[in-house]
Formats: structure tokens, sequence, C-alpha cells
């Protein structure tokens, strides 16, 4: 199998003389979306992209001239010399993994993913590949969030100790999948919250995709845009980010690590269950990763560029 993969418009591949794109910039050749984030979205479309409904109905939003074929989780779709099948990948609603197969081999692609069980999309499905192309967004040894049932029980007990004594709760979260993802937090604890006006059309997508979310106007517990959350200095008002991130960032106030990003050892053992051949790191930590993959699980592992995925705080939402 002819297989060449490289960085630029999006992630490139030359498969057997075809040219196939994953979440490029310019949407050309065969292209294939893995979920409905910023930075994986298309802002030229020259042949329209595959993705799956939930990601071409949330880019809608945000992009209403967006144009895609829609593809279903676990729909084989067939190509001269390879088939695809979309596989869910558990970062937020309709993220999904790209697995191509060929006569001879198999390729998978992740988008971004997530090893832990979220309230408000499909778990991952993890398929065997021979070559892997890996997000490395928190690919750094030592980069390991705590357990995501008591980073949910610490979120709670803070919101209701604030309550508490008087304050207004703002907690901050990316528009698309992590506010969703507190909102259901907070439903499952009977709390619920106001939201901001862009979180509230993202969030109707959601819900007419059957993920049930509850929100009113007149609540003391708020769900904003997370790039908004430092310029509120309110006295009255307790603040707290939502992301990963604050692991590694000072978002100057208060934050709890509620990703939808898997960790270091998290990645590690997506790796050993898909026991592929070749890996290919990128979007983060992809020198490190892929040091880390070789030392460890004896896989060859190449960084595939150095340019870092972004925070979704450097893009306009």
């Amino acid at each position: 199998m002819d297989v060449k993969i490289s960085y630029g418009n999006g992630i490139g591949m030359k498969l057997n003389g075809e040219t196939i794109l994953f979440d490029p910039k310019v949407s050309d050749f065969i292209s294939f979306i893995s979920h409905a984030h910023f930075d994986h979205t298309p802002y030229e479309i020259i042949t329209k992209p595959y993705c799956t409904e939930e990601t071409f109905e949330l880019i809608k939003v945000r992009k209403p001239e967006f144009e895609a074929n829609l593809v279903k989780i676990g729909k084989h779709i067939n190509f001269d010399n390879f088939s695809v099948e979309f596989l869910s990948s558990g970062h937020m609603l309709g993220s999904a993994q790209i697995f191509i197969e060929t006569k001879n081999s198999s390729i998978l692609y992740t988008g971004d993913f997530k090893m832990s069980e979220s309230l408000t999309c499909e778990k991952i499905e993890i398929r065997n590949a021979d070559i892997l192309i890996l997000e490395s967004t928190f690919g750094f040894p030592g980069i390991n969030f705590p357990n995501l049932e008591n980073v949910r029980k610490e979120l709670i007990s803070w919101v209701e100790e604030q309550l508490k004594k008087g304050y207004l709760i703002n907690l901050g979260g990316y528009p698309i999948g992590k506010a969703q993802e507190i909102i259901a937090i907070l439903n499952k604890n009977k709390i619920l919250p106001r939201i901001s006006l862009s979180i509230k059309k993202y969030s109707e997508i959601y819900k007419k995709f059957g993920i049930k979310l509850k929100f009113e106007e007149n609540s003391n517990v708020s769900v904003k845009p997370i790039n908004v959350i430092s310029s509120i200095k309110s006295k009255n008002c307790k603040n707290c980010v939502l992301s990963g991130w604050t692991l590694l960032k000072d978002f100057g106030t208060f934050g709890l690590p509620l990703s939808d990003h898997s960790d270091f050892n998290q990645i590690l053992d997506f790796v050993q269950q898909v026991k592929p051949k070749k890996v290919y790191c990128v979007h983060g930590y992809t020198k490190e990763l892929a040091y880390a993959i070789e030392k460890k699980l004896k896989i060859p592992s190449y960084p595939l560029s150095r340019i870092q995925q972004k925070s979704l705080l450097e893009f306009k939402i």
C-alpha cells in the first residue's frame, strides 16, 4: 500500500495516488470533517466534504452556507480503491473518527477524541488499524486528568457552596460541546442554568438529536462562553472555567479540568488497543507523544508537524 501523510491543508494523505483530506481549511478532493469545532471546519468548500448529520447541523449554526455529504456513524462509504466508515470519537455530539480500509491495510484518523464517557455524546469506538493518525492535544507525559466523576462532583459541590453564600455563578465552557456537557452535569443534579444566546443555539441542535438539556431564564447559575468569563468582575459573582487547559494555564479565576479530550495515559491506552504498526502524531505535543509511544510501546511513531492544537479561546465564536 502506497501511503503518504502530511500536514498542510488539514491532514493530507495520498493513498494509492488518491488525495484524501482530514479536517481541511479548504475542502477539496475527498475531504472528511471529524467534528464541528471551528479549528476543524473548512472556511472554503470546493468539493463537499463528508461529515455526520450532527456535525453538519452544528456547523450550519455558525456558517449557514455550509454544505456537506452526510454520513451516519457505522455506515460504510465505498470509493474506487477503498472504503470509509465513521466511528464515534467520544469528543462531542456528532464527532467521528475516520476509518479507511483498502484490500491490504487500514488507516484510522482519530480527530479529537475522549476515552472517558460523556453525558452528551456516544462513547468512543476503538478499532484495530495498521496506520494511526493520532490527536496529541494533551499528549505530554505527566498531563493526567483527575477521575472524571470526581471532577463532576467537585463542580456541583462548588456551585452549591457558592449559592449558599448568596453568589451568582458563571461557568465558562466552549459554546459547542463543553457547554452542553456542563448543562447536562447541572441537570443531573437538578440545577437548571441560564445560558447565553450562542450556547442556546447549539444546545437546540443537541436537543434535536435527543440529548435532553434543560435551562431557564431566571437562574442564579449561568453557563457562558469561556472567553467572556475573565471579563466578569462583579463582587456578587463567582466564576469557574471548565477546561482541561486549567492544568496548564492560569485563567485568572477558579477552574476545574473538565476536558473533552484524552490525557496522556488515556492516549497511550488507546494506542495499545488500536495496535497500529505505525503512528503519526498531530495537533498538540506531537514530538513528545511520538517519542513516548516509541519508547513505551515500541511502535514506530512520527510527529507530523510542529503546529500545536489551538485552544478554542484563540478563535472568535
